[in-house]
């Protein structure tokens, strides 16, 4: 059978080589059929116009394509091929062609022109290319270069997602013809909705409409992906517009080349196109050694004459023109250098580079832009803040350039920086968060006064550069404010309540009792029945009580453990199965809370005295410090820094204060249970035990303490009783708080003096006070509560612990001049210990009755007759009286003046009042000395 061989098809000459690609022979009979039974084997000779002495070289290979390397410019090379073929074992089939090449006719390398390396384009697809969706976002103000937009994202018929970018230039950017570019960003698929698909022929279509290219780009892998994509978009373009296929190009950055044949594609069809292909690399090799580049010759594939031996062709070779920046040691600036490519093999080095993508794009903007040299430094147009969880600062910054790896630090007026954490970034806007708790700790420690307001400055630098931004205010909460002012100031004498843990339950013990008496002797609406400080100390008790549980059923099992260990080692096999996942929390039997069963018997009895409950809770609290052992001496500072490291936290500093420390981990706590375990329900104001029960909590945290406990056998164990601590510090946190922003009104005076009226009215009025702390979430906890005699010295013991406490001593004309009031109100007196957070009044009460005392003249003028009274009264009850027995600030009123007793009066009648209209006066005057102290109580915290 005879066999024909078609011409071979030079597919692109190159300045360095040329590839030719062949058909298998076919039958003489048929020559548009192949025979696919036949394997052959192809010997390619050939010789060069310019080779010494006419040098026959020859290779043999097995596919249809080959690669001949270019020696001499200008060169004619005269080709033969030779097929072979096994038809049986005595019969052979044979074949050949031959052809003649001009190395001097090579195909358009537009990239080699040395306009090319002034095109834009080279960094607008980087540009687009780093930033993706937000690439329009991301060109920056000053680039007045060119205009673009987003037509579409989608996937395109060669199966690469893509954002198309439309851009148009004010002239067209050598070597692309047109001002109009539609650049192809290859991206990742998930940005691509699924019906979202664009033929080849759509393409075709807009590109032939608007007379435009195509820029076909990406960096990396992706880059690789954009040049395969631009390749097979080139072959699905019908021959008759070969127009259309010379206004296609590609810009890959930090990409290997495409070779001519990988995993069996050979990229015949396109190679006359191969010039319009960039690699942009990092990796170009410099000329002149004194530059600093290592200069490495590029390896070559060897081809040897047919007189020493035959050998494989070349099969193989990188397509494309290469470019890279350079430096010009002498001139001291960069400069862009191209090389074709040529018979080689891709280096390790150029697959695997790691393009520093934000140093291109700098140099680039300098090499290729007006004023390129501040074009993509950042800039802060604007900031705003809101403060969550009361510390955490969630900033926002809008300007321009600002997602090239952003660095924020924070520093106050007069501190050291702060590192924000960037939470989310794009060209004109990052979202980052810091905390205030270091820097109003600090500002706090020298003022007088808590903080109201911080000034802050704010550093941004980005790999482009740096800027700042300048006295930016930040209003403080005002019961962070308070809080951290008063933390380290040891001698106040409610100090306690930033103290040892054990120290603040102390006081609780003697603070509770009077919390837990009735208001006024009966219900009241202005605040619960059960106050949130006894909740948040029976769930101290409750932890405490599964916490020794289980620490007593890990002493057990220490034995075992051990031996368990040892086994574990000899098997290989240290990790403990159950520290991997939570355990059932098998809980003490519930039973009725001890505490708050001591103290509603010590309530109950009005013949009491605070030294008998110390020693009734004398066991409830040593059960407390066995279960939560470290809540005492240094052993609570080294279990707080011990938890703030399971959260990544480096170790504090000796001089942070405790309640600095709780803080801190509460809202680590907070923000792990948001933002890892997507619990929604969570506030910084309510207790973790009001969210959620224990049990829940461990399984939410025990990932957390699973990667930071050794793998012991009691390892499941650890990690309970450690989530105990972390539950139990929140809890001591809010309980510090809850006595630091509760005020108590007590009401206390002579039997049948108006206390239950004086009650009533402060409540009434309460309701309508804003108790809202400035900045802040957080309500001022305001209790009333009328403190009976056999109450009074529970009074006085919360009193000399400095807690916050307005007291109103209320008395008739009668009992002021008695002993019964001089006892009350000097005793409290004497108790008070916190100018700040403790006042006294005295109120003269049913001042209406004291009418009488104003005889029948009523002066002229503009005097209140109301004003008259409540001044006789008060003068008349102190006439007569040494110095000291009766209070020097007294205040005549009246909450409900009889209108029948007022209208015998000659006073009243006289004043020409009705006496409705003043018995109202009279209650609306004595209302106002009510709100006054309200108005008092609302700014109860530290002045």
């Amino acid at each position: 059978m005879a066999f024909q061989m078609r011409e071979p098809v030079v597919c692109a000459v190159y300045p360095t080589c040329v590839l030719i690609c062949w058909d298998p022979p076919r039958p003489a009979n048929s020559p548009t059929e192949v025979d696919h039974t036949l394997f052959w084997t192809y010997e390619v000779e050939w010789t060069t116009s310019h080779s010494p002495s006419k040098e026959r070289f020859s290779g043999t290979t097995k596919y249809c394509h080959a690669v001949i390397e270019v020696f001499y410019p200008n060169e004619v090379i005269n080709l033969r091929i030779f097929a072979h073929a096994s038809i049986s074992v005595d019969a052979f089939a044979c074949g050949s062609t031959s052809c003649t090449i001009d190395a001097a006719e090579t195909i358009a390398m537009p990239w080699l022109h040395k306009q090319s390396m002034e095109c834009r384009c080279i960094f607008d697809g980087l540009l687009f290319s780093t930033n993706g969706v937000q690439c329009i976002e991301a060109i920056p103000d000053g680039s007045d270069h060119m205009r673009a937009t987003i037509s579409s994202v989608c996937m395109l018929e060669s199966s690469f997602a893509c954002i198309i970018v439309r851009a148009i230039y004010n002239d067209p950017p050598l070597p692309i013809s047109s001002s109009t570019v539609y650049y192809f960003v290859v991206c990742s698929k998930i940005l691509v909705k699924q019906r979202e698909r664009m033929r080849h022929s759509g393409i075709v279509e807009f590109l032939e409409k608007e007379e435009a290219c195509a820029v076909f780009c990406g960096i990396g892998e992706m880059g690789s992906s954009a040049a395969l994509a631009a390749h097979l978009f080139i072959a699905s373009v019908p021959e008759s517009i070969t127009g259309l296929r010379e206004r296609v190009f590609c810009i890959a950055y930090g990409s290997p080349r495409r070779m001519f044949f990988e995993d069996s594609l050979v990229l015949a069809s396109t190679l006359a196109f191969s010039g319009n292909f960039l690699y942009y690399t990092g990796l170009l090799d410099a000329p002149d050694p004194s530059s600093g580049y290592k200069t490495t010759p590029p390896a070559t594939q060897e081809v040897k004459g047919k007189a020493t031996s035959d050998t494989a062709l070349l099969l193989n070779t990188p397509l494309g023109v290469r470019c890279g920046l350079l430096l010009d040691v002498q001139e001291g600036r960069h400069y862009l250098r191209t090389r074709c490519s040529g018979v080689e093999t891709l280096c390790e080095e150029e697959c695997h580079e790691s393009l520093d993508v934000s140093e291109q794009l700098r140099v680039l903007s300098r090499l290729l832009l007006t004023r390129g040299d501040t074009l993509l430094l950042p800039v802060i147009e604007a900031m705003e803040h809101t403060v969550e969880d009361g510390i955490m600062v969630c900033l926002r910054i809008t300007g321009a350039n600002l997602q090239y790896r952003p660095q924020i630090c924070v520093s106050s007026h007069g501190g050291w920086p702060t590192a924000i954490s960037v939470t989310n970034m794009a060209p004109r806007r990052i979202d980052a968060t810091f905390s205030l708790l270091e820097m109003v700790s600090m500002e706090s420690a020298t003022r007088r006064k808590p903080l109201q307001r911080l000034q802050v400055d704010f550093a941004l630098l980005t790999d482009m550069g740096y800027t700042s931004h300048m006295n930016y205010t930040i209003d403080v909460p005002e019961d962070i404010a308070e809080l951290l002012f008063l933390e380290n100031r040891n001698k106040l004498p409610y100090a306690w309540i930033f103290s040892k843990p054990i120290n603040l339950i102390d006081s609780a013990i003697v603070i509770e009792p009077f919390f837990t008496t009735s208001v006024a002797k009966e219900p009241c609406r202005f605040e619960p029945g059960r106050q949130f400080s006894t909740e948040l100390i029976e769930a101290l008790a409750s932890i405490s009580e599964i916490a020794h549980h289980f620490a007593t059923k890990k002493q057990s099992v220490n034995l075992l453990s051990f031996v368990a260990n040892v086994a574990a080692k000899v098997s290989n096999s240290g990790v403990s199965s159950q520290a991997m996942n939570p355990i059932p929390i098998e809980a003490p039997p519930a039973r009725e809370g001890v505490f708050g069963k001591i103290l509603g018997e010590y309530v109950n009895n009005k013949k009491r005295a605070v030294s008998s409950l110390l020693s009734n809770l004398a066991t409830w609290k040593q059960k407390l410090q066995q279960g939560l052992p470290w809540l005492n001496d240094t052993k609570y500072r080294e279990k707080l820094c011990s938890l703030l490291g399971v959260f990544g936290r480096t170790a504090p500093a000796s001089d942070v204060s405790l309640v600095s420390l709780e803080m801190s981990l509460f809202t680590h706590v907070l923000r792990y249970l948001r933002n890892t375990c997507g619990v929604s329900n969570l506030q910084h104001l309510r207790s973790l035990h009001q969210c959620m029960e224990f049990e829940k909590f461990y399984q939410l945290v025990h990932p957390l303490f699973s990667v930071s406990t050794p793998t012991l056998e009691n390892a499941a164990i650890l990690i309970i009783l450690e989530s105990a601590a972390l539950w139990a510090v929140c809890l001591v946190f809010h309980l510090r708080c809850s006595y630091l922003f509760t005020h108590l009104i007590a009401v206390t005076g002579c039997a049948g003096s108006g206390c239950k009226t004086m009650c009533n009215a402060i409540t009434r009025l309460g309701l309508e006070q804003d108790y809202r702390l400035r900045g802040s979430q957080r309500v001022r906890n305001v209790l009333i509560r009328r403190a009976a005699e056999y109450e009074l010295d529970d009074l006085k013991e919360i009193l000399l612990l400095g807690f916050g406490v307005t007291v109103i001593v209320v008395g008739e004309f009668a009992d002021i001049k008695g002993m019964g009031y001089k006892a009350i109100w000097s005793s409290i007196r004497r108790s008070l210990r916190s100018a700040d957070r403790q006042r006294i009044y005295t109120f003269l009460s049913k001042a209406d009755e004291l009418v009488g005392l104003c005889g029948g003249n009523v002066a002229a003028g503009d005097v209140d007759p109301v004003k008259v009274l409540r001044d006789t009264a008060v003068t008349s009850v102190c006439a007569g009286s040494a110095v000291g027995d009766v209070p020097q600030h007294l205040v005549a009123v009246s909450f409900a003046p009889s209108v029948a007793f007022l209208k015998t009066s000659v006073f009243v009648l006289q004043s020409g009042m009705s006496a409705e209209d003043f018995a109202a006066r009279l209650l609306t005057t004595s209302l106002g000395e009510v709100q006054r102290v309200l108005l008092r109580v609302r700014k109860s915290g530290y002045r």
